[in-house]
């Protein structure tokens, strides 16, 4: 019933004002629907060290683990939250390692409606200009959108970056999000269009293949080749062109990546 009524009005404002219509459609584009912390998962989050920063505007919930000399920061994904890191700060050695998580605007405790790439790349660029860090450990958006950070500014990537479930490009995302919602080229078209004049950019400069040529940290891809959220074959063609970065691919994982094998494969990545 939602999916309708948001095609039916997506659908007439872009037909009768374009500009707001091509707005409107991508504040929707940029709105996840929010996902309330299960008791279990709020339980696990109290286990660490919670605190909240502010970033335009915005109180930031964060939570750290351990009390290491190497600091790691962990970056969710879309419609996601600091619990999904759970298995690795189990993991981790809490004497080697400060393991910090971010809940992205708009996502577990933080605030705001909406969220972006270029929101979150300002998020990662605001928290490691006070916090440097010599690893990320970074998920679907949260690894687009760093890659994106240190792309263009590079002084800021760590040492190494683990990058699991990485999504190919903002053309990708559009498609899907035009494709899910059922409407016509008409409203990507607009969509398009206001999003070249809210970023300054064209949709075609977010893209993993241009990233990867940039990034200078040690890195580890992770990708699953029954992703049905994120195509396989481009993960790998990102592989290729990062001079430093090993690439695995699972089986039968799914886009989430949550089995322990794949977090002893970062353990040990940052561990090496």
């Amino acid at each position: 019933m939602i999916l309708f009524f948001l095609k039916w009005y997506i659908t007439l404002v872009n037909k009768l004002f374009p500009k707001l219509g091509g707005k409107h459609a991508f504040l929707l584009f940029c709105y996840p629907f929010p996902l309330k912390l299960k008791k279990h998962q709020s339980a696990f989050l109290s286990t660490g060290r919670s605190s909240y920063f502010d970033f335009e505007g915005k109180k930031i919930a964060q939570y750290q683990w351990g009390y290491g000399e190497k600091k790691i920061l962990c970056l969710h994904g879309w419609q996601s939250s600091s619990y999904r890191w759970r298995k690795y700060i189990q993991t981790f050695n809490h004497d080697v390692y400060t393991i910090t998580c971010l809940d992205a605007p708009a996502h577990g405790k933080s605030d705001g409606k909406l969220f972006n790439v270029l929101m979150y790349a300002r998020l990662i660029e605001h928290y490691l200009t006070l916090h440097p860090s010599d690893y990320i450990l970074s998920h679907s958006l949260g690894a687009f959108s760093s890659m994106y950070l240190f792309a263009h500014k590079p002084h800021y990537a760590p040492r190494k970056i683990a990058a699991l479930g990485t999504p190919s490009s903002a053309h990708f995302f559009i498609d899907e999000y035009i494709r899910i919602l059922g409407v016509s080229n008409t409203v990507r078209d607009n969509l398009v269009r206001y999003f070249k004049d809210y970023s300054k950019l064209d949709p075609s400069d977010f893209d993993t293949k241009l990233f990867a040529k940039h990034q200078n940290s040690e890195g580890l891809i992770i990708h699953d080749e029954h992703d049905q959220d994120v195509p396989f074959e481009y993960a790998r063609e990102m592989a290729k062109l990062w001079k430093n970065a090993k690439f695995i691919a699972t089986q039968r994982l799914g886009h989430k990546l949550r089995d322990q094998s794949v977090v002893d494969c970062v353990v040990q990545f940052f561990e090496d």
